[in-house]
């Protein structure tokens, strides 16, 4: 097992909350203002130079649609556990026919393993 470093880990989630807030297609000046901190704090967060508190943390969660879990992802051992509730609750969002297409893809893969 690798020893991960604070900078490691505060580069990973400045990286996973910028896209998050990009794909929201939100400013930065908008998230600080909704997380009620400063410009240049939120930017030391997305920059790798701080993580804030938990708090903070949680809040940029809640406003950009993300979990703790999506944030520190790449940084984790155990992340199929991770992934399967991940594709479970994007599964429970598709209509029956986008099912019937996953199961059918699901179908297809296995087959080739089983050759």
């Amino acid at each position: 097992m690798t020893v991960i470093k604070k900078d490691d880990i505060l580069k990973v989630i400045g990286k996973k909350i910028k896209e998050a807030r990009e794909i929201k297609k939100y400013t930065q000046e908008f998230v600080s203002e909704k997380i009620d901190k400063s410009v240049d704090t939120f930017r030391g967060i997305e920059n790798g130079r701080s993580v804030g508190s938990l708090p903070t943390l949680i809040n940029i969660c809640n406003l950009l649609d993300i979990t703790l879990d999506e944030i520190f992802y790449d940084l984790l051992y155990k992340k199929e556990t991770i992934l399967d509730k991940k594709l479970y609750e994007d599964f429970q969002k598709l209509n029956l026919d986008e099912k019937e297409l996953v199961e059918d893809m699901i179908k297809h893969m296995n087959s080739k393993k089983n050759k």
